[in-house]
């Protein structure tokens, strides 16, 4: 019986979804948070905030998308969701998924 490999291949969609949730998040971490506690411009995270959040919907409904056409295991659709809390996590989850199913 062949293995089932994590990762086999992800959609485009997710992908892209994947890269504008990590692109966003740095973006509201380290610059939008900084410039408005540091420096008093809230015009920053009032902009980024709901990019984000629209971008962070996105991939959460991307990898559940994943996940009900039976391409990723259950497992790999929980880490792909707790990596997305931690800046740069879904950069850092996607490659090394990746890496690892070549």
């Amino acid at each position: 019986m062949p293995e089932h490999k994590t990762n086999q291949k992800v959609s485009r969609l997710l992908r892209i979804a994947a890269i504008a949730e990590g692109t966003t998040l740095l973006l509201l971490v380290f610059v939008g948070v900084p410039l408005k506690h540091g420096l008093g411009y809230g015009e920053v995270t009032r902009f980024l905030g709901p990019l984000h959040g629209l971008a962070f919907l996105t991939y959460i409904w991307a990898v559940i998308n994943e996940l009900s056409l039976g391409d990723q295991p259950r497992g790999w659709a929980f880490k792909a969701m707790l990596f997305s809390f931690v800046p740069g996590g879904t950069f850092w989850f996607f490659r090394r998924s990746i890496a690892s199913a070549s």
